[in-house]
């Protein structure tokens, strides 16, 4: 599997293409602000885009997917149940997904982390050695909790499931915040949430996101 990083708009968004080297079937992940450059790459990679897989539904992270379902009516849109309300327009392909299943993209094969806490539907997308961790975790950083809908209580127990993921694992947060990719090892270390939720200091968490 490849993966492409790119950083568009204000807000120093992250969207994530991530594509197998021989059949070249991709999956796109929270396409936003610049969706011509997205597409462009792309098409000069000669990808065949199976589907967008969506972090959670908050505008700076969904407002390019209008771009890319309407160059095709049946492409899936993968996003939880729980953030589907924050949806400015319902799309007609729009999937459920679930805690643990396994999305297939052509020969990609993707898995669902249920993280809930920035937002009530918020999921991290799991590939290979990869982990895009949307605004769940960022490098040394957390999502924010003060927003309508997020949770600090269940942020806590989102990072214990992210704490339990291979130190190997790379991780590929949702906004290029104090870096653009780093290790779960090194995350536990030094990212001081995640090193938290990984020793059980479940009240010593929560003082420290409000």
């Amino acid at each position: 599997m490849k993966t492409r990083q790119f950083k568009l708009g204000p807000m120093d968004n992250f969207s994530y293409l991530l594509w197998d080297q021989d059949t070249r079937e991709a999956a796109l992940i929270d396409p936003a602000w610049e969706p011509e450059k997205l597409a462009a790459f792309i098409k000069e990679e000669k990808l065949s885009l199976q589907c967008v897989l969506l972090t959670h539904a908050h505008p700076d992270h969904v407002n390019a997917v209008a771009f890319f379902a309407g160059a095709d009516k049946e492409m899936p849109v993968y996003l939880h149940e729980a953030d589907h309300f924050m949806l400015e327009a319902k799309l007609p392909t729009l999937k459920h997904i679930n805690d643990g299943e396994v999305l297939q993209a052509g020969a990609l094969k993707v898995k669902v982390l249920h993280t809930p806490g920035h937002t009530p539907g918020s999921v991290c997308y799991q590939a290979g050695d990869s982990v895009f961790t949307g605004d769940t975790l960022f490098i040394g950083e957390c999502g924010r909790v003060d927003l309508p809908g997020s949770s600090a209580e269940a942020l806590y127990d989102s990072f214990v499931k992210l704490a339990a993921l291979p130190d190997a694992a790379a991780v590929y947060p949702g906004h290029s915040y104090n870096g653009d990719t780093s290790t779960f090892g090194v995350q536990k270390e030094y990212n001081l949430y995640l090193k938290l939720a990984r020793l059980g200091r479940r009240a010593d968490f929560l003082k420290a996101v409000s």
